[in-house]
């Protein structure tokens, strides 16, 4: 990888007054002469022109509350753009390492000044780490070799293109609620991230270099020492071990067929209620839920502002993985909504994967001895007819299939591997909403 050995600084605010705004653009504007020395300007889409104190000032002097406005200054070893949008202001900063790492304490200040006041979220990083993780064009990734790329999962897009499938990588910016979820060298997180992830979990968070509460309820964590050392394989896996810890891919991802991976941490949400269950070994290590001794499970009600937690230590049962339980027709069930038309197999991974997590598990529960264990895939429409079950065979080798059945509407077979047993339905997505009504649809 061709590396540019720049850092890249991120920050989102909101709820300025209009005044309050004005001085902190002005404070942008005398940070990022004080760091480097500014070329030229220009506001939007406008053509650069040389650098000109006196028009930024009058164009800031001018702003109103209903601004919709870029400013982009080119400095010697930097880049700064600042969108300004109904008192609101989202910074982006490129700076040569060199000159971060001059002034890498003022410049750390002055995320932590700005994340204090007003900061919705917020990161500093590698420009490298975050291309790597972030470019999804293929074209675009001109920093790379054709045998790097090769190796990056992919997917289509929209329009049909193969592309890098940037959901798989560590470090992948996401959003959830308006909020940024990634894994990267140092993060803020506002108490917005509190309204949805209990703050414990951000810091309780393990295997970090530090995570510090800071005024205002703002969070910083930094995942190791030196920002660019990102690509070394022990701070590669304290990235990913972050993400998978804090769970951001069960939240939110765009690819149609999810995150495929244990998952460390799970998420429910009732009306106001946030539940989590953490995973974690004998010595309270976070790991992934099929090796878990240890359970930290929270409950969060926001509008009560209430919050439980219990730790307990124990063994998987039946209801972790079937948590739709029919006593009646004595059946349990869990089911994963995948979208394959972004998938270059049809889906063919994503299957194999979820029917796997389901199917090669362990626990002593007499229910799932005597239950159907039941797997249900909601697909679109045209994708019921376009199951690659041939393909899905030669996956599982060395599963036992049975019981096939097929009709317009939905698929199902029956698994059994050992002393394992899981019943597989395909189902229209239009059945979605009986989810919590019958298990008998199509079984």
């Amino acid at each position: 990888m061709e590396k540019t050995e720049k850092i890249y600084m991120v920050v989102a605010r909101a709820d300025f007054s209009l005044e309050e705004l004005k001085k902190d653009v002005f404070d942008w504007l005398s940070f990022l002469r004080i760091v480097t020395i500014p070329e030229s300007y220009r506001f939007g889409d406008e053509k650069a022109q040389p650098f000109n104190l006196q028009a930024i000032t009058h164009q800031i002097q001018q702003l109103t509350e209903e601004e919709n406005l870029w400013i982009k200054v080119n400095s010697q070893g930097g880049e700064f753009q600042l969108h300004i949008s109904k008192l609101k202001l989202h910074e982006r900063t490129i700076l040569d390492g060199t000159i971060f790492l001059d002034n890498q304490t003022m410049i750390e200040d002055y995320c932590d000044t700005r994340m204090i006041k007003n900061g919705i979220y917020g990161y500093l990083r590698p420009l490298d780490e975050y291309l790597y993780n972030n470019v999804e064009l293929i074209e675009k990734r001109t920093f790379e070799t054709d045998s790097e790329i090769a190796m990056l999962p992919k997917r289509y897009n929209d329009k049909k293109t193969v592309i890098v499938d940037c959901n798989q990588l560590a470090g992948y910016d996401i959003y959830f609620k308006g909020l940024c979820l990634t894994s990267c060298w140092k993060m803020y997180y506002s108490s917005l991230y509190c309204q949805i992830i209990p703050k414990p979990i951000f810091l309780e968070v393990q295997q970090v270099q530090s995570v510090e509460e800071m005024d205002n309820q703002v969070i910083k964590v930094t995942l190791f020492q030196n920002p660019f050392n990102w690509d070394l394989p022990i701070n590669q896996k304290y990235q990913r071990l972050f993400r998978d810890q804090m769970g951001y891919d069960q939240l939110a991802w765009n690819n149609g067929t999810g995150v495929l991976r244990p998952p460390y941490i799970e998420y429910a949400f009732v009306e106001d209620v946030t539940q989590t269950v953490q995973y974690q070994n004998s010595y309270y290590q976070p790991v992934e839920k099929k090796d878990a001794t240890y359970f930290v499970t929270r409950s969060y009600d926001k509008l009560h502002q209430k919050y439980v937690v219990n730790r307990t230590k124990g063994i998987l049962n039946a209801q972790a993985y079937f948590p739709w339980i029919d006593e009646k027709s004595r059946k349990m069930m869990n089911y994963r909504v995948v979208d394959p038309k972004m998938a270059i197999d049809d889906g063919l991974s994503a299957y194999e994967f979820y029917i796997r997590q389901f199917l090669e598990i362990d626990v002593f529960d007499q229910k799932y001895d005597e239950f159907v264990s039941v797997l249900r895939f909601y697909l679109p429409k045209e994708a019921i007819k376009q199951i690659p079950l041939d393909a899905l065979w030669d996956k599982l080798f060395d599963v036992n299939i049975s019981n096939l059945k097929q009709k317009e509407a939905s698929t199902r077979f029956d698994l059994k591997k050992a002393k394992n047993h899981l019943r597989v339905v395909f189902l229209d997505s239009s059945y979605l909403e009986t989810i919590n009504q019958t298990l008998d649809v199509s079984e």
